[in-house]
């Protein structure tokens, strides 16, 4: 293998994807392995940036994890041009514009043509491939080039944190596999999902040992982390994200207008606002929980509170973690990581 330049082939692309919880503590799992054979300088970490519909300060705690597990390399990817909802104004269009023809063609009025939804759904998960994957190829053609000098394909290995546990589409996952979509005649992808048969409390202890931060949103209530209102996530989850992110549940509920259609099916914008606006008249303001609560309720007040103490005795992060506890709006230049 050449190892120029401090890089050599194959290499491990790490990264947080549809719950970063679970991809940063892949990451973790591979950065242990890698640093074991003397391979930490291929590992990659790469974060698919969302912008403002995902939770704030999560580009921030990637980059954060990236360093404090020693990973030399860390990327921000972004798919160009709209951001998801701009997508879906945009898709709505088209779709308007299909109907309306075909209505056309079949002698019908145009105007009472049904328009397919133009929200992302579970059976038509456009944004994945259009907000994370889609960009995170193009690091592979970079990391490619770069190794051209090889004169063969290029190995590399994605390392995702999906879990068996997450839901029956996951549990149906392979831990090991050949990605035949990203791979070309240039590069060879194999993914790897290093924690997909983990249950939620052998997460939480792994990450009370690795003593790394994760996003003060899970202390607040929610079981997953991506965009701040994923047609994936549970009811209290989103319910969660409009009382912290009412600025950005307000902009989803114009575009349920714009595009005559509810958010989520069964599920308005509207409604998680009511239920939001509801929840706040009875309690007031969304509590902030001390940090750690989530773990705990999993492994634990004492080793919730050694993780604690042994977290800012090694990287000192007090001060830090509190600065990212105190960003609840929609990042406006942050992002998730997949990969």
């Amino acid at each position: 293998m050449d190892d120029r330049a401090g890089r050599a082939d194959p290499r491990c692309g790490l990264g947080g994807g549809v719950e970063q919880r679970g991809e940063g503590l892949a990451g973790h799992a591979v950065v242990r392995r890698a640093r074991a054979l003397g391979m930490l300088h291929k590992v990659v970490v790469v974060h698919a940036d969302l912008g403002r519909v995902e939770w704030a300060s999560t580009r921030e705690l990637a980059e954060l994890q990236a360093r404090l597990a020693g990973v030399p390399r860390f990327e921000v990817v972004q798919a160009k041009g709209a951001d998801l909802l701009d997508r879906v104004e945009i898709r709505y269009g088209k779709l308007r514009a299909k109907a309306k023809e075909e209505a056309r063609e079949r002698g019908e009025d145009p105007s009472t043509a049904k328009v397919a939804p133009a929200w992302p759904s579970s059976s038509a998960r456009w944004c994945t491939p259009d907000a994370k994957r889609g960009p995170i190829r193009t690091l592979y053609t970079r990391l490619t080039a770069e190794l051209a000098h090889l004169g063969r394909p290029v190995r590399i290995l994605e390392c995702i944190g999906q879990r068996a546990a997450e839901s029956r589409q996951r549990a149906k996952l392979a831990g090991v596999e050949i990605n035949r979509q990203a791979s070309n005649g240039k590069r060879h992808i194999t993914t790897w999902r290093p924690i997909h048969g983990w249950s939620d409390r052998r997460v939480w202890r792994e990450i009370a040992r690795s003593r790394l931060p994760y996003h003060p949103a899970y202390d607040w209530g929610n079981r997953r982390l991506s965009c701040v209102f994923c047609v994936l996530g549970c009811t209290s989850d989103l319910v969660n994200g409009a009382r912290r992110v009412p600025e950005l549940a307000a902009a989803y509920a114009r575009v349920e207008i714009t595009v005559g259609a509810d958010f989520k099916a069964g599920l308005s914008m509207r409604e998680i606002i009511r239920r939001a606006q509801v929840l706040e008249a009875a309690e007031g303001p969304a509590a902030r929980p001390p940090a750690g609560t989530a773990m705990a309720a999993i492994v634990g007040q004492a080793v919730t509170a050694k993780y604690r103490r042994r977290q800012a005795a090694v990287y000192g992060l007090g001060g830090l973690i509190s600065r990212l506890r105190r960003s609840e709006g929609g990042s406006h230049h942050t992002n998730t990581h997949y990969y």
